[in-house]
Protein backbone atom coordinates (compact mmCIF):
# COMPACT_ATOMS: atom_id res chain seq x y z
CA UNK A 1 0.00 0.00 0.00
CA UNK A 2 1.08 3.53 -0.74
CA UNK A 3 1.66 5.94 1.48
CA UNK A 4 -0.85 7.68 0.10
CA UNK A 5 -3.28 5.66 0.21
CA UNK A 6 -2.32 4.37 3.96
CA UNK A 7 -2.60 8.23 5.25
CA UNK A 8 -6.09 8.23 2.94
CA UNK A 9 -7.45 4.73 5.00
CA UNK A 10 -5.93 6.44 9.08
CA UNK A 11 -8.29 9.31 7.62
CA UNK A 12 -11.14 7.59 7.14
CA UNK A 13 -10.19 5.16 9.94
CA UNK A 14 -10.56 8.50 12.11
CA UNK A 15 -13.29 10.62 10.60
CA UNK A 16 -15.35 6.79 11.28
CA UNK A 17 -14.55 6.95 14.90
CA UNK A 18 -15.63 10.45 15.55
CA UNK A 19 -18.55 10.09 13.96
CA UNK A 20 -19.48 6.84 16.10
CA UNK A 21 -18.27 8.83 19.01
CA UNK A 22 -21.78 8.19 20.39
CA UNK A 23 -22.56 4.53 21.24
CA UNK A 24 -26.09 3.28 21.34
CA UNK A 25 -25.56 2.61 25.06
CA UNK A 26 -26.62 6.45 25.41
CA UNK A 27 -29.86 7.27 26.73
CA UNK A 28 -30.97 10.46 25.03
CA UNK A 29 -30.96 13.39 27.68
CA UNK A 30 -34.26 14.69 28.50
CA UNK A 31 -32.65 17.97 30.26
CA UNK A 32 -32.77 21.14 29.08
CA UNK A 33 -28.42 22.04 27.57
CA UNK A 34 -26.97 24.40 29.87
CA UNK A 35 -27.75 26.85 27.58
CA UNK A 36 -31.13 27.23 27.53
CA UNK A 37 -32.98 30.19 27.69
CA UNK A 38 -37.37 30.70 27.73
CA UNK A 39 -38.81 31.94 24.97
CA UNK A 40 -42.38 33.80 25.46
CA UNK A 41 -45.06 32.98 22.90
CA UNK A 42 -45.89 35.97 20.82
CA UNK A 43 -48.53 37.72 21.07
CA UNK A 44 -51.68 37.51 19.80
CA UNK A 45 -52.68 40.27 17.08
CA UNK A 46 -55.82 41.87 16.45
CA UNK A 47 -57.80 42.50 13.12
CA UNK A 48 -56.23 45.63 11.35
CA UNK A 49 -59.78 46.90 10.22
CA UNK A 50 -61.29 49.81 12.07
CA UNK A 51 -64.71 48.89 14.18
CA UNK A 52 -68.05 50.23 14.33
CA UNK A 53 -68.65 49.29 17.47
CA UNK A 54 -67.15 51.38 20.25
CA UNK A 55 -65.55 49.72 22.66
CA UNK A 56 -65.59 46.23 20.94
CA UNK A 57 -63.10 43.26 21.39
CA UNK A 58 -60.90 44.65 17.92
CA UNK A 59 -58.96 47.20 20.84
CA UNK A 60 -61.43 49.96 19.92
CA UNK A 61 -60.21 52.64 21.89
CA UNK A 62 -62.12 53.94 25.17
CA UNK A 63 -62.19 57.93 23.51
CA UNK A 64 -63.81 56.87 19.98
CA UNK A 65 -67.62 56.32 19.64
CA UNK A 66 -69.24 55.42 16.10
CA UNK A 67 -72.00 55.81 14.56
CA UNK A 68 -75.56 55.92 16.86
CA UNK A 69 -73.29 55.40 19.78
CA UNK A 70 -72.05 59.22 19.44
CA UNK A 71 -75.41 60.49 20.36
CA UNK A 72 -74.89 62.43 17.80
CA UNK A 73 -77.07 62.92 14.13
CA UNK A 74 -74.68 63.25 11.76
CA UNK A 75 -71.64 62.25 13.17
CA UNK A 76 -69.73 58.69 12.32
CA UNK A 77 -66.79 58.73 14.94
CA UNK A 78 -66.68 61.31 18.15
CA UNK A 79 -63.05 61.56 19.15
CA UNK A 80 -62.70 62.92 22.64
CA UNK A 81 -59.69 63.56 24.11
CA UNK A 82 -58.20 66.05 26.99
CA UNK A 83 -54.88 68.17 27.70
CA UNK A 84 -54.11 68.62 31.24
CA UNK A 85 -50.46 69.20 32.80
CA UNK A 86 -48.91 69.05 29.66
CA UNK A 87 -50.14 65.24 28.67
CA UNK A 88 -52.79 64.52 26.30
CA UNK A 89 -55.16 62.00 27.58
CA UNK A 90 -55.51 59.41 26.26
CA UNK A 91 -52.21 59.34 24.64
CA UNK A 92 -52.46 60.64 21.05
CA UNK A 93 -53.16 57.96 18.69
CA UNK A 94 -54.50 56.96 15.36
CA UNK A 95 -58.67 56.97 14.66
CA UNK A 96 -59.33 55.08 11.53
CA UNK A 97 -61.98 56.14 9.38
CA UNK A 98 -63.47 56.47 5.73
CA UNK A 99 -63.72 59.15 3.39
CA UNK A 100 -67.16 60.47 3.65
CA UNK A 101 -66.75 59.83 7.26
CA UNK A 102 -68.48 62.91 9.54
CA UNK A 103 -65.69 63.54 12.09
CA UNK A 104 -66.25 65.64 15.59
CA UNK A 105 -63.49 66.05 18.08
CA UNK A 106 -64.27 67.06 21.73
CA UNK A 107 -60.91 68.64 23.27
CA UNK A 108 -60.81 69.43 27.46
CA UNK A 109 -57.82 71.71 28.44
CA UNK A 110 -56.46 73.45 31.89
CA UNK A 111 -55.11 76.30 29.85
CA UNK A 112 -56.74 78.21 27.18
CA UNK A 113 -55.65 76.74 23.90
CA UNK A 114 -56.21 76.53 20.27
CA UNK A 115 -56.97 73.71 18.22
CA UNK A 116 -56.11 73.09 14.85
CA UNK A 117 -57.14 70.74 12.15
CA UNK A 118 -54.14 70.22 9.53
CA UNK A 119 -55.19 71.15 5.98
CA UNK A 120 -57.59 72.72 6.93
CA UNK A 121 -57.50 76.55 7.71
CA UNK A 122 -61.31 77.04 8.61
CA UNK A 123 -61.04 74.56 11.20
CA UNK A 124 -59.71 76.36 14.16
CA UNK A 125 -61.15 77.06 17.50
CA UNK A 126 -60.26 78.49 21.01
CA UNK A 127 -60.82 75.94 23.87
CA UNK A 128 -61.06 77.49 27.36
CA UNK A 129 -60.49 75.03 30.91
CA UNK A 130 -63.54 73.89 32.06
CA UNK A 131 -65.60 73.95 28.73
CA UNK A 132 -65.24 71.08 26.40
CA UNK A 133 -65.32 72.27 22.51
CA UNK A 134 -65.88 70.69 19.71
CA UNK A 135 -63.98 71.16 16.21
CA UNK A 136 -65.65 68.84 13.26
CA UNK A 137 -65.13 68.10 9.86
CA UNK A 138 -66.45 65.77 6.50
CA UNK A 139 -63.66 63.01 5.58
CA UNK A 140 -63.38 64.52 1.80
CA UNK A 141 -59.57 62.26 1.32
CA UNK A 142 -57.72 59.36 2.11
CA UNK A 143 -54.83 59.94 4.20
CA UNK A 144 -53.76 61.09 7.84
CA UNK A 145 -55.23 64.56 9.13
CA UNK A 146 -53.74 65.61 12.33
CA UNK A 147 -55.13 67.60 15.36
CA UNK A 148 -52.93 69.70 17.04
CA UNK A 149 -52.81 72.61 19.79
CA UNK A 150 -51.17 75.36 17.84
CA UNK A 151 -49.21 76.74 21.04
CA UNK A 152 -47.22 73.83 21.55
CA UNK A 153 -47.57 71.84 18.57
CA UNK A 154 -48.79 68.90 20.34
CA UNK A 155 -50.55 66.34 18.45
CA UNK A 156 -54.17 65.05 20.11
CA UNK A 157 -54.76 63.26 17.43
CA UNK A 158 -54.43 61.69 14.02
CA UNK A 159 -57.62 60.60 12.03
CA UNK A 160 -56.55 58.28 9.02
CA UNK A 161 -59.17 57.71 6.31
CA UNK A 162 -58.94 55.02 4.01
Amino acid sequence: MSRRAAALAGTIAAAALVVAGCSADDEPSTAPPATYTSVPAPAALSSAAPSKEAGSASGEQANVKRGANTGQPGVDVLITVEYTAGKVTPPAGAVDVQVGDHVKVRVSVDQPQTVDVQGQPDKTTAVQPGEAEDIDWKVAKAGDTRVTLSGPGTVLTTVHAA
